[in-house]
Parts: structure tokens; C-alpha cells; sequence
């Protein structure tokens, strides 16, 4: 028999057009009437589940997070060799702007990097929420790092503070994609740049990312 697929809820169409509005655009430009006219609900319903838009982001960002966890759970994965998981995100982390690329006609970049430049001096709530982001992330990295060290791979030591590096940099390359409008950027220089950044001394594996994760990086905003 087949199933019906699950309606949405209010609230999480609010959150899922919230994140998508804002990756696209910028904090500034979008609006809670934008917003509503988009998730196609009444302002009251807006109100009714969120306090202002800076509380709509804050949860926007932490619900993205978690419908990309198992996606990351699987690159990251303890049973895959350390250097198929690097070459794993830097796949990801290309197919996923890539896809965007050419769908929209540029890089949109990592939308928790865009919101903090953004208004990091002028929202705390959103400041606080994008520390948490990238503490997260650092998390997969430490884990990458540690069993690498392990395996003789990387001379770092201190992987606490060299995942911190390892996630500045990916910043850095985003950032040049996005200014550039060029996803060639991050398939030229994510891998080749975090082995010379942290010294591992293993060559890696080309095409190291699967079908299933190749395929869920392709992400297309559905309501924008």
C-alpha cells in the first residue's frame, strides 16, 4: 500500500523558507512579510510560533543542522578510513555549491558563515548559534584528526585546535567561491589546501564520496 507522504507543518515550512530565503539573499533583505508570503501563512501564524525574525534564524539554522546531521554522520563515519572522510566533505562540500551554482547562477556559499558575518556585532542570539554551528563541525574534524594521528597520516597533535584551523580555512575557500562566483574554486583547492595545512603526508583517494552522499549534496531550496 502505498503511503502518503506527511504534511509539513506551519512551523517547520516557516523554518525551512526562513533558511532558504536567507542563504539566497542575506538577513537584511529578507522580511518577515517575505517570509510569509513564501511559506504561504497568515503574519499571525508567524507570530504565533516565533517571537522575531532573529528567533525565526536561530531556529532556522538549528533545524538545517539537523536534517544535514546523518548526511555528515556517513561522511564522518569511524569506519571509513581518515582520509576517505576528508575527501568525502571536500566532495560534499563541492557537489552541494556546485548544485546550487547552477541552479541559481552563483555560489551561495555557507549560509551559517554569510548570517554571522552578517550581524555577529549586532544579534548575540545569532552569534551564539553560529559558535554552536562551528563548534558542532569541529566535532568531525577532531574525530578525522585523532584517528589520523593514529594511523601516522598527520604530525598535528593538538586536534582541538587544528580542527578549529582545518574548519577557518574551509571558511576562507567558501568565502573566495562565493565572492568569485566560481565552485571551481573549492574542487581546485579544499583537498590539496587542508593536506598542506596540516601536514598529511597521504595522498587522497579520488571519487571517495558514494552515491548516496553525492546525491544528497545535490540540495535545491524548494520554495525560492
Amino acid at each position: 500500500m502505498q503511503t502518503v507522504p506527511k504534511q509539513k507543518s506551519t512551523r517547520d515550512r516557516i523554518l525551512e523558507v526562513t533558511i532558504e530565503l536567507m542563504w539566497r539573499q542575506s538577513y537584511s533583505t529578507v522580511s518577515v512579510d517575505q517570509i510569509c508570503q513564501v511559506a504561504k501563512i497568515q503574519k499571525g501564524s508567524f507570530y504565533h510560533y516565533f517571537p522575531s525574525k532573529v528567533d525565526v534564524t536561530v531556529e532556522a539554522f538549528e533545524k538545517l543542522w539537523q536534517d544535514k546531521r546523518s548526511l555528515f554522520d556517513k561522511v564522518f563515519s569511524p569506519a571509513l578510513p581518515p582520509m576517505d572522510r576528508l575527501s568525502q566533505y571536500c566532495d560534499l562540500a563541492y557537489e552541494l555549491q556546485k548544485g546550487l551554482a547552477d541552479k541559481y547562477g552563483k555560489v551561495l556559499g555557507c549560509p551559517y558563515m554569510s548570517c554571522g558575518n552578517e550581524l555577529s556585532t549586532q544579534e548575540e542570539k545569532v552569534r551564539i548559534k553560529i559558535e554552536e554551528m562551528f563548534n558542532r563541525s569541529a566535532k568531525y574534524f577532531e574525530s578525522l584528526l585523532r584517528d589520523a594521528a593514529v594511523e601516522g597520516l598527520t604530525a598535528t597533535n593538538d586536534v582541538v585546535n587544528a580542527s578549529h584551523e582545518m574548519l577557518s580555512y574551509i571558511c576562507g575557500v567558501m568565502y573566495q567561491a562565493k565572492l568569485k562566483n566560481d565552485a571551481e574554486i573549492i574542487r581546485r583547492e579544499l583537498k590539496p589546501g587542508l593536506l598542506r595545512h596540516f601536514n598529511i603526508t597521504a595522498e587522497l583517494p579520488d571519487k571517495a564520496v558514494d552515491r548516496s552522499v553525492k546525491s544528497a549534496a545535490h540540495y535545491q531550496p524548494e520554495h525560492c
